[in-house]
């Protein structure tokens, strides 16, 4: 099944919709330093370790740590896919392939 990589799992968001397209698999929780750049490429070196190229980022959370996601996840499989929340509540899905 296809797995939707969550940057940070922060209190109060709702990824309900998230989870309509795949398995939701939470990066980090709480607070993160957006500095601990280190710490943030060891979190998605795990959490990506069973990745597949047609899996998902939801683009939430701090710059860095998405962009270190992206970054890892392109490098990996050749392609990045987005999830883009909407005004309208939804998700636009977004495949780029590099």
């Amino acid at each position: 099944m296809t797995k939707v990589y969550i940057p940070n799992r922060g209190a109060g968001h709702d990824y309900s919709k998230a989870s309509e397209i795949g398995d939701l698999i939470y990066v980090t929780e709480g607070l993160v330093s957006p500095f601990n750049t280190g710490w943030m490429v060891r979190k998605w070196d795990d959490a990506l370790s069973s990745s597949e190229p047609g899996d998902y980022i939801v683009m939430t959370s701090l710059l860095s740590l998405c962009s270190i996601g992206a970054s890892m996840f392109a490098y990996k499989h050749g392609t990045l896919n987005l999830l883009i929340f909407t005004r309208d509540g939804e998700y636009e899905r977004r495949e780029i392939i590099l």
